[in-house]
C-alpha cells in the first residue's frame, strides 16, 4: 500500500469537506402535490360534483364523482334522503377531498370513479357503508378496498344500522 501524496490528501480532504457541507445544506423544498378536488355539491348519497385542482380532475374542471364500491338508495327509495344528508355532512360544500383511483377512471356517464377521504381523514365510501347509509357494491375490476367494504357492511347489517333496519326489503 502506497502512502498518499500531498496532492491526493488535499483532494480527499476537500471531497470530505464538501460531503459534510452537503449533509448540512438544506434540501431543496419538495414540491407539494396540489390539493384534491373541492366539493361543489352533493347530488345524492353516492354522487357529488367537484371542481378539479389538477390531481385527478383537471384544474378548474367541474366534474361529477361516483363513489366506488358503494350504492346508496335512489331518490324516492327508502333511506335515500338520509343517505344524501349523511354524504352532505361528510363532504360539506367547499371542502377539499383526498382521492384515490382504482382501475377505471370514468364510468360510461363520464363520472370520475373514486375513493374519497374528507378533510378529517374519514374514508367516506367505507363510512357510508358502515353507518348503513349505503350497501357495498362491487363494480369489477375496481375492487381495491373490497375487503374493507364487505367488513363494514357485515358490521352494519349485524347492528341493524341505517337502511338495514329502516327498509324492510334489505
Amino acid at each position: 500500500m502506497q502512502p498518499f501524496s500531498r496532492g491526493r490528501t488535499t483532494v480527499l480532504a476537500s471531497a470530505t469537506a464538501l460531503m459534510g457541507l452537503a449533509v448540512l445544506a438544506p434540501a431543496a423544498p419538495a414540491q407539494a402535490a396540489p390539493p384534491g378536488p373541492i366539493v361543489i355539491r352533493v347530488i345524492d348519497g353516492d354522487t357529488l360534483e367537484v371542481r378539479g385542482t389538477g390531481r385527478v380532475v383537471p384544474d378548474g374542471t367541474v366534474a361529477r364523482v361516483r363513489l366506488l364500491e358503494i350504492d346508496t338508495p335512489e331518490r324516492g327509495a327508502c333511506y335515500s334522503r338520509q343517505a344524501t344528508a349523511r354524504t352532505s355532512e361528510l363532504l360539506p360544500r367547499g371542502s377539499t377531498l383526498r382521492t384515490e383511483i382504482d382501475v377505471t377512471l370514468k364510468d360510461r356517464y363520464g363520472r370520475y370513479l373514486l375513493y374519497v377521504w374528507n378533510e378529517s381523514g374519514v374514508f367516506v365510501n367505507e363510512s357510508l357503508v358502515r353507518s348503513g347509509h349505503a350497501k357495498a357494491t362491487l363494480f369489477p375490476p375496481d375492487d381495491k378496498h373490497w375487503k374493507t367494504m364487505t367488513a363494514a357492511q357485515a358490521a352494519a347489517r349485524q347492528a341493524g344500522a341505517g337502511l338495514w333496519s329502516a327498509c324492510p326489503t334489505n
